[in-house]
């Protein structure tokens, strides 16, 4: 490319994005806007995507003994269970460590175990799951083998919870597609047809730049550039309101009477994310320039 090129692209964008404020500050507003909402869909998933490692990283698997389990058949069991593929790490906890345990946490409500007669509970074993056995499918086929074992009574490891959350994130990861894909067509439609009604309006420059021989990837250049710049600026917008929704959430939470909310630790988008946003924008004007550019020059 050569420099007056460059020069022309430079100052006629320029000239382009003076002529057209009002346009292009309601194209650029919408933009934002709608990128918001996408945005807002982008963050949630992210933080309940992050919750869901989390907690999928801390779960372990409590195996309760039958009462009647000789202490005998104890040490052959756990030998078997570390020989089991899933299984990192277990820790056996005794009738009478579970009691304690059990005790110290309904501390200074000490009359609920009034009536308590003897120790209820039973013995158990505390398994830790390798990481990559941490699925609600993993943990289901684990917990069905460990069932068939004559020693074991029963089989807990919050599987109702950890199933609808990982649902709970495939369905969000869906709807983010879907918002996606819809906004995209949506805000494609109102860059195209914001350049179509500069290009109506320089119609007759347009003209005589092609009867003085220039080229149509010339007359292109800075239309493409301009609805570059409306999505990328739209989506900075968009990220930078994000940024002020999500940093009021942050206070409103850390603000809240609600012990389990103010403990809550939430992040913004990650770099690559606010940077596929940005490009997102960008594709998304360039794409909207396109197209109404072929048109307009295959019409006139």
């Amino acid at each position: 490319m050569r420099f007056y090129h460059l020069v022309y692209l430079v100052t006629e964008t320029c000239s382009s994005i003076k002529q057209t404020k009002v346009t292009n500050l309601i194209a650029i507003g919408t933009i934002a806007i709608s990128l918001s909402i996408f945005g807002v869909f982008l963050l949630v998933y992210v933080n309940l995507n992050a919750i869901a490692q989390k907690w999928s990283e801390a779960v372990h698997m409590t195996i309760y003994l039958k009462n009647e389990l000789p202490e005998g058949q104890i040490p052959a069991l756990e030998k078997t269970l570390k020989e089991l593929k899933q299984i990192e790490s277990v820790s056996f906890v005794s009738k009478e460590e579970a009691l304690r345990i059990f005790q110290d946490r309904l501390k200074g409500q000490e009359s609920l175990l009034a009536g308590m007669t003897g120790n209820p509970l039973p013995a158990s074993f505390e398994v830790k799951i390798k990481k990559r056995y941490q699925n609600p499918e993993g943990m289901k086929m684990l917990a069905a083998t460990l069932e068939k074992f004559q020693e074991v009574e029963e089989v807990q490891y919050g599987q109702d919870w950890l199933e609808s959350l990982t649902a709970l994130v495939g369905l969000l990861r869906l709807v983010s597609l879907f918002v996606g894909s819809l906004l995209f067509a949506a805000l494609v439609f109102i860059i195209s047809n914001t350049i179509k009604l500069t290009l109506y309006a320089r119609k007759e420059e347009l003209d005589i730049m092609r009867l003085v021989g220039a080229t149509d990837g010339f007359i292109k250049g800075p239309f493409l550039i301009e609805g570059v710049f409306r999505g990328v600026v739209g989506s900075s917008c968009a990220l930078f309101i994000l940024y002020l929704v999500y940093n009021l959430f942050v206070s409103y939470l850390k603000q809240s009477s609600y012990l389990l909310l103010k403990f809550l630790s939430l992040s913004f988008l990650p770099t690559d994310l606010m940077i596929g946003l940005l490009l997102f924008g960008g594709v998304m004007g360039w794409f909207g320039s396109v197209l109404t550019l072929r048109r307009f020059l295959n019409t006139y």
